[in-house]
C-alpha cells in the first residue's frame, strides 16, 4: 500500500508540474485577458466533468474485487470485461449529455441579439473532446489499479498529459489561436487509454469460445449494476461538489467582473494549488493507514487526528502564509503582467488551512467507513458555497469570490468534524498541547523523514 501511495503522489505531482508549467506558458503568452478567456472555456466544458466521473472508478473497482473467482478464470475474465464497457458506456453517455450541454450554452454565450459570434463558439466548444477522453482514460486508468498495474497506469497517465502539454506550449510559442491551443490539450486521455489497453491485450491471450458461453449464465447481469449502484453514489457526490467548487468560481469571475480579472484570478487559484497539492499527498500516504485502522483498530485514528489537527492549528496559518509568499516571490517576476494575481494569494489563506483540516477529518471518516457522512460534509458545503457564490462577488468583487473559495472548505472542515465528532471519546482535544501517544507517533514519523533508527 505504501509503494502504491508513493507512485499515486508521485505521478499526481509529475502531472501538476507539467500543468503548472503549461499555465506559467499560458500566462507569459496570451496575458490576463486572453488566460481568463481560455481558462473560462476550459471551465464551462470541465464542469460537465461530474456526468463522467459519476464515482465509477471506485465501483468499478469494488465490482471487480466482489465478483473475483479464482475458479472460474473464463468467468472471471467476461466480468471484468463486461464491467469494463458498462462503465465505459455509463461514461461516454454522460459525455454525450455534457457535450449537448456545452454546445447549448455555449451557443447560447455566442448570441448576442441578432449577432452570432462564430469566434466566441468556437473557442467554447474546442475543449469538448476532453469529456469523452476523460472517460477512456479513467476507466482504463481504474483497471489497471485494480490489476496492480499502478505503475502502468501513472506512467501511462504522465505520458498522455506530457504529450499533450508539450505540444500545447509548442502551438502557444508559434502564436496559435485559443481554439487550437484547447483542442490541443483535449486528447491525451485517449493516448492514455491506449496505452494502458494496449498492455493488457498483448499481455493476454484472446478471449475463447467459453467466455462468450458464460455471458448468459448465471445473475450475473443483475449483480453487476448493484455492484456499481451501490458503490459509486458517495463518490460520485463528492466528485460533483468538488467539481462545482472548483470551476463555478472562475465562471463567476469571468460573467461578472470580465476576462482580464478571471486571468488574475485563474493564475492566483493554480498557485494556491500548490501548497493544496501537498496536502493531499500527505492525506494521500496516510489514507491506507487510515483505512486499515478503521477496519482494526478505530482508536488510533484518533491519534492520527489529534497529532494532525494540533499541529495544523499551532503552525498552520504561519505555514501556509509562509508559503504563499515565496510562492508569490518566485513567480512574480515570472508573470510580471500577473501582479494583481499574486497580491491575492494572502486571502487564500483561511481556506488553505481549512483544507488542510478538512482532508484529515473526511479522510477519518473514510478510514471509519462513515461514507454518508463525508457525502453530507460535503453537500451541504456546496450549498453555504453557491449561495455565498451567488451574492458576495456582486458585493465586494474579487474579494467575494476568494471569499467564497474559503467558505468552502471552511464549511466542510467544520461540517466534516461535526459528523466525526461523536465517534471520537469525549475527552479527546482538537485544539492543545500534544498527549504521550501523539508525541510518540510524531517522533515516529521524524525518524521515518529523517530514516534514523
Amino acid at each position: 500500500m505504501l509503494k502504491n501511495s508513493l507512485m499515486q503522489t508521485l505521478g499526481a505531482f509529475g502531472t501538476t508540474i507539467l500543468n503548472f508549467l503549461l499555465t506559467l506558458s499560458y500566462a507569459g503568452i496570451l496575458g490576463p485577458e486572453k488566460f481568463g478567456s481560455l481558462v473560462t472555456s476550459q471551465a464551462h466544458v470541465l464542469i460537465w466533468s461530474l456526468l463522467v466521473d459519476l464515482g465509477l472508478s471506485q465501483a468499478m473497482i469494488s465490482a471487480l474485487a466482489s465478483a473475483k473467482k479464482r475458479s472460474d478464470n473464463d468467468r472471471q475474465e467476461f466480468r471484468a470485461r463486461d464491467l469494463i464497457f458498462r462503465v465505459l458506456g455509463i461514461r461516454l453517455s454522460g459525455a454525450v449529455i455534457g457535450g449537448i450541454a456545452v454546445l447549448f450554452f455555449s451557443y447560447r454565450r455566442a448570441m448576442h441579439g441578432d449577432s452570432f459570434d462564430t469566434n466566441h463558439f468556437v473557442q467554447d466548444i474546442a475543449f469538448m473532446p476532453q469529456l469523452f477522453a476523460l472517460a477512456f482514460q479513467q476507466t482504463a486508468i481504474a483497471y489497471g489499479n485494480f490489476c496492480g498495474r499502478q505503475r502502468l497506469s501513472v506512467t501511462a497517465n504522465f505520458s498522455g498529459n506530457f504529450v499533450t502539454a508539450l505540444l500545447a506550449m509548442c502551438l502557444a510559442f508559434m502564436g496559435r489561436s485559443i481554439p487550437v491551443l484547447l483542442l490541443a490539450q483535449s486528447w491525451g486521455g485517449f493516448l492514455v487509454a491506449i496505452i494502458i489497453l494496449s498492455s493488457f491485450l498483448i499481455s493476454k491471450p484472446a478471449a475463447s469460445n467459453a467466455r462468450v458461453k458464460k455471458q448468459k449464465e448465471g445473475p450475473w447481469k443483475r449483480l453487476a449494476w448493484s455492484a456499481i449502484q451501490r458503490d459509486a453514489w458517495p463518490y460520485a457526490l463528492i466528485f460533483a461538489t468538488t467539481v462545482l467548487w472548483s470551476r463555478m468560481d472562475q465562471i463567476t469571475a469571468s460573467n461578472l467582473l470580465g476576462e482580464e480579472i478571471a486571468g488574475n484570478y485563474a493564475l492566483a487559484v493554480r498557485l494556491v494549488a500548490i501548497p493544496t497539492l501537498m496536502i493531499s499527498a500527505i492525506s494521500l500516504a496516510i489514507f491506507p493507514d487510515m483505512q486499515r485502522m478503521g477496519h482494526d483498530d478505530p482508536k488510533k485514528i484518533h491519534i492520527y487526528i489529534g497529532l494532525a489537527s494540533k499541529l495544523v492549528f499551532r503552525y498552520g496559518v504561519i505555514a501556509f502564509a509562509l508559503i504563499l509568499f515565496c510562492i508569490g516571490l518566485l513567480f512574480g517576476p515570472i508573470v510580471p503582467k500577473f501582479k494583481s494575481a499574486i497580491h491575492l494569494l494572502p486571502w487564500f489563506i483561511p481556506g488553505v488551512w481549512a483544507y488542510c483540516l478538512h482532508n484529515f477529518f473526511i479522510s477519518a471518516l473514510y478510514g471509519l467507513r462513515k461514507y454518508k457522512k463525508a457525502v453530507f460534509a460535503h453537500l451541504y458545503a456546496v450549498s453555504i458555497y453557491s449561495l455565498s457564490l451567488y451574492f458576495l462577488p456582486q458585493w465586494i468583487g474579487i474579494q467575494g469570490i476568494i471569499w467564497s473559495y474559503n467558505i468552502f472548505t471552511l464549511v466542510l472542515a467544520y461540517s466534516s468534524w461535526q459528523y466525526l465528532k461523536p465517534n471520537f471519546p469525549s475527552s479527546f482535544q482538537l485544539v492543545g498541547s500534544l498527549i504521550p501517544e501523539e508525541s510518540i507517533l510524531l517522533g515516529s514519523i521524524l525518524k521515518r523523514v529523517f530514516n534514523k533508527d
